[in-house]
């Protein structure tokens, strides 16, 4: 197959982030995707890595469980950065001037002030985002 569709997960927490890890490991060994296509909350989150939360600085699993999201639902599994590191490629997609802030951050900002959007960096370097004018309208170099 060329492309995965993860089944809707009737649970979340640990097990099934164990179950979602180990179906990539068996469908993919090398636990390295071709492409991640993300989106970015208003707050700058992405992938359910929410800004504050102990799971930024998770490196131990490719998907954890979080059971305090801050936007509903409060349980869903997610993936981390050591994933996303893995990535050959890295999309997102952002509209809305409500993101301006956000995307400013994440492109401009200094590194200790991104928020996770801005956080997602692809070992190899196929990193792109599209957004569409609203969004984009606060960069201080158009690209």
């Amino acid at each position: 197959k060329q492309w995965y569709q993860r089944r809707v997960a009737i649970t979340a927490g640990d097990a099934a982030a164990r179950e979602y890890a180990t179906e990539l490991k068996e469908r993919l060994p090398s636990l390295q995707l071709d492409l991640a296509l993300c989106g970015m909350g208003p707050d700058g989150h992405t992938c359910s890595l929410f800004p504050g939360h102990d799971l930024l600085k998770e490196e131990g699993v490719m998907i954890a469980p979080i059971t305090d999201s801050p936007k509903p639902p409060p349980s869903r599994i997610t993936m981390t950065y050591p994933l996303l590191r893995k990535c050959l490629w890295v999309v997102f997609v952002v509209t809305g001037e409500s993101k301006v802030p956000m995307v400013v951050a994440s492109l401009e900002g200094p590194q200790d002030k991104k928020p996770p959007a801005g956080l997602v960096v692809p070992d190899s370097g196929n990193l792109h985002w599209f957004m569409d004018e609203p969004a984009a309208a606060g960069l201080s170099t158009p690209s």
